[in-house]
């Protein structure tokens, strides 16, 4: 079908953020990926897939205008968040048990607090999505959701965060395994 041409994203929009070995692990995966140059990349990219009509243009703008608001604050706080570890950083075992332990609390407690407003924030961008998605037609609704499943496999392969994409390994194919993997 041709609609499923115009659902291949374009190869810039998905490209994986730069790691380094000398980054190390997951946690610094999108540690200095541009959220916000990523997004408007993606909402371009999607906007041409959707060929929207004039009179879907303002839901539109109104929708991406809060999507880039999102990616805006999201990659701010990071920064300020990963700038904040960095000057408190202390070594654990500078620290007593009690201390440890009441560090583990006050993460804990923060991580909460971030979730409660990350929590409100997800509300608010499903109210616009849904105000977006009820101005477009079928075939741009079918587009719309192919297009974020892609994404969202893309960025976090099925539905968790789960290891970062370029350390999965593609199975095998029957026939292709060395002696090794065969034992």
């Amino acid at each position: 079908m041709a609609a499923s041409v115009l659902l291949v994203p374009s190869t810039s929009v998905f490209a994986n953020p730069p790691t380094s070995a000398a980054q190390g692990g997951m946690y610094h995966r999108f540690q200095d990926f541009d959220w916000v140059k990523y997004t408007q990349q993606t909402l371009d990219d999607l906007k041409g897939k959707l060929n929207l009509k004039p009179e879907q243009m303002a839901a539109w703008d109104t929708w991406a205008t809060g999507v880039m608001t999102d990616a805006n604050q999201h990659q701010e706080k990071a920064k300020a968040a990963r700038d904040e570890r960095a000057s408190t950083k202390k070594a654990p075992m500078d620290e007593t048990t009690p201390e440890r332990m009441a560090g583990e609390i006050e993460r804990l407690r923060a991580q909460t607090k971030w979730m409660e407003a990350h929590l409100e924030h997800l509300d608010a961008a499903l109210v616009r999505t849904k105000t977006f998605y009820e101005v477009l037609d079928a075939e741009q609704k079918t587009i719309f959701d192919l297009f974020w499943t892609v994404v969202h496999h893309r960025l976090y392969g099925n539905d968790r965060w789960q290891m970062p994409m370029h350390m999965f390994r593609p199975r095998m194919m029957e026939g292709d395994q060395d002696e090794k993997s065969k034992q």
